[in-house]
């Protein structure tokens, strides 16, 4: 056997190799999320019942990437603890409300422009919840809130409020700080 024939039987070789090691990789890529311990929910653990505002950027970074011109606060929700009603009144500031699922992807987003009446009020709640309360809806009256259905039972309520100048930033606190987000018993009960 030549040395150039050698070559040719060896190449199928390393090639189904680099294909199998490039398979692992992109398996191991999009599996990481749902197999991470320690995922943004749980790097969220000191936010427990309400707005729990974030560090400023300034002095501590604690999420990737953080803008240092918002203020940011979080909400973290349990579905199992009940539905969770998220309530924001429009402002001069700009605010934004973000959903996460317990990865961190975001499963809806809004502003608080998007006020009806000057309110925002977003209820969070499982596919049984939802049945139940739209069973007891008047049909004359369409329902006051907006209803999601996250995709999974625990997640985060991400708030950030623009604070673009230094001398705005007190302001774009107390903004951030106004957005409640609170548990509600569960209808059911």
């Amino acid at each position: 056997m030549t040395a150039r024939n050698r070559d040719f039987t060896v190449l199928p070789w390393v090639l189904a190799c680099l294909f199998v090691a490039g398979i692992v990789h992109i398996a191991s890529v999009l599996m990481m999320p749902r197999v991470a311990e320690n995922d943004a929910y749980a790097q969220l653990g000191g936010a427990t019942t309400g707005v729990s505002l974030l560090p400023d950027p300034a002095d501590k970074q604690s999420m990737p990437f953080q803008d240092p011109a918002a203020v940011l606060g979080v909400c973290r929700f349990d579905l199992d603890a009940g539905q969770t009603r998220v309530r924001a009144i429009a402002g001069d500031g700009l605010v934004t409300i973000s959903f996460h699922d317990r990865t961190g992807r975001i499963f809806y987003s809004s502003t608080d422009r998007a006020a009806l009446r000057g309110r925002v009020d977003i209820l969070l709640l499982d596919a049984q919840q939802l049945d139940t309360l739209e069973a007891t809806d008047p049909e004359d009256q369409a329902p006051q809130e907006l209803r999601l259905v996250p995709p999974t039972r625990t997640g985060f309520v991400l708030i950030r409020s623009l604070a673009d100048r230094p001398g705005v930033r007190p302001a774009a606190m107390k903004a951030a700080q106004a957005v409640s987000c609170a548990p509600e018993r569960d209808s059911r009960s």
